[in-house]
């Protein structure tokens, strides 16, 4: 946790310092209803102040986030509002969307919701996040509150795609056409009176050709970059473990203490889930992690490796927005704002598989550490007797190196 250099520090008539911090209204009565927490530091001397305010404001940041009032998202709300309606749903089939099934067309919210319920337990929340968002979006563009699918047809489609695309990237507005399209699908599908044509395939986008191609930092950039991230030490942390694992950001912010283990004699961290099915898997730690991983899985944050990532509670499940942020202006403060653009913190991944590679390690190897697709790969597998084993995948881990030490060794 980063603290202002002498926040909550007061200094008292006598010289000595004492941490004072406000409680907030919904902590009060956990403190007889008082409005400040105030505990003296015992010393005149400003670093070892530091050293007790920053011991309490660790702790006191904790109790806050346990006790803090959160409202759950509007996605999130749905989602339990329909979950809580699915039982009654499959045990009153007949009588469910009585107004489709007796000639109604269906709604586009309503075929949101339908899709939302039908996949609640095989989807990830960041894939019905983007539904919801793409649904949001139409609306917004036709300023409708809702619409009949009907009413939508392949003119409406083509001229909100091209109203996208004076501010969106072509992948983001392929996102949006495939997941109504899903809906559509699944209306077309449940319901005589759904639109049998769906205006939302055939639109060819070439959204791949637009992907950006990351750039790898020089040894000297990636020092710069380091080095701006100084008194920061969870982002240098996060950073280093991009280095030496090739894991992705949102991976790695995502990490617990359940996440470190040591599997048939190796330290590994442990991936069950990820961008893709092919992301669960278990990267060796790096010796030049060990120290690092082990302290940061003593001390965690709500089960979280991070603070930051353990405070973050987004719709879409991410934990990784501070840091990505955080990464974005450090490179700038080091590299400047401009030629720079495509040198981000999944560089690292990128450089981390180019090691790899010029080490000569087997394509599929480099699959099976990276997450990527590669065959029968499931979670768990990546250590079963038709996979490498963890002392194998260790050995190619330790052939990656960077000029930046951790000082965890």
């Amino acid at each position: 946790m980063q603290v202002k250099k002498d926040r909550y520090l007061v200094l008292d008539l006598c010289g000595n310092y004492y941490v004072r911090i406000t409680i907030p209204a919904y902590m009060r009565h956990l403190f007889e209803q008082k409005r400040y927490f105030v505990k003296s530091t015992g010393t005149s001397d400003i670093r070892q102040a530091r050293l007790f305010r920053d011991a309490i404001a660790v702790e006191w940041a904790r109790l806050r986030e346990q006790v803090k009032p959160k409202e759950a998202s509007k996605i999130e709300k749905a989602i339990e509002e329909l979950k809580s309606a699915s039982t009654s749903a499959f045990e009153m089939p007949m009588q469910q969307f009585s107004s489709v099934q007796s000639g109604g067309v269906p709604t586009l919210l309503m075929m949101r919701d339908i899709y939302i319920l039908k996949f609640s337990e095989k989807r990830k929340l960041t894939t019905l996040s983007k539904t919801n968002k793409a649904v949001e979006v139409l609306l917004l563009h036709l300023k409708k509150r809702d619409v009949k699918l009907k009413d939508v047809n392949r003119t409406t489609v083509t001229a909100w795609i091209d109203s996208l695309k004076e501010d969106k990237a072509a992948q983001t507005i392929q996102n949006y056409i495939s997941s109504l399209a899903q809906i559509w699908d699944l209306a077309r599908n449940r319901y005589h009176d759904a639109p049998q044509d769906n205006p939302w395939r055939g639109h060819a986008l070439e959204a791949k050709s637009s992907k950006v191609s990351y750039q790898p930092f020089t040894v000297s950039e990636l020092a710069k970059v380091f080095a701006a991230l100084e008194g920061d030490e969870e982002m240098q942390a996060v950073t280093l473990i991009g280095m030496y694992s090739g894991m992705r950001l949102n991976e790695i912010c995502s990490l617990k203490s359940e996440s470190i283990k040591t599997i048939e004699g190796v330290l590994c961290f442990e991936i069950k889930e990820g961008k893709t099915k092919s992301a669960a898997r278990i990267v060796p730690v790096h010796s030049q992690l060990k120290g690092l991983v082990i302290r940061l899985q003593q001390k965690p944050y709500d089960g979280f490796l991070f603070y930051r990532a353990s405070i973050t509670d987004r719709a879409d499940g991410k934990r990784s927005t501070w840091h990505t942020q955080r990464f974005t202006r450090a490179k700038r403060k080091a590299l400047g704002e401009n030629g720079n653009e495509y040198k981000v913190f999944h560089s690292l991944r990128g450089m981390f598989i180019s090691q790899l590679d010029r080490e000569k390690i087997p394509e599929d190897r480099i699959a099976l550490l990276a997450g990527h697709e590669r065959g029968n790969t499931e979670s768990f597998k990546t250590y079963s007797k038709n996979s490498a084993s963890p002392a194998e995948l260790s050995e190619y881990i330790e052939k990656v190196a960077f000029e930046i030490k951790s000082g965890d060794n």
